[in-house]
């Protein structure tokens, strides 16, 4: 367990006001993400015309990781 890693939700409104404050730990993620040290886990992708389902599946705890709505689809 020494490697492992988490990312926790934190609410971020006051940080945008002081980017200063924001910068350094967002740069320090996405270059653990591009070395691969830090590797987010994805639970689901929706295309967002099931956002619906999405937040249903979420409600439900029925899934594990992140929820990804792709706008693309």
């Amino acid at each position: 367990m020494s490697h492992s890693r988490a990312v926790i939700g934190f609410w971020l409104a006051h940080a945008f006001a002081r980017p200063e404050m924001l910068q350094p730990p967002m740069a320090e993620l996405l270059s653990m993400v591009e070395a691969g040290t830090l590797r987010p886990v994805v639970g689901g992708t929706y295309p967002l015309r099931e956002a619906h389902r999405a937040h249903e599946d979420l409600l439900s705890r029925a899934s594990h990781g992140k929820l990804v709505l792709d706008c693309r689809r």
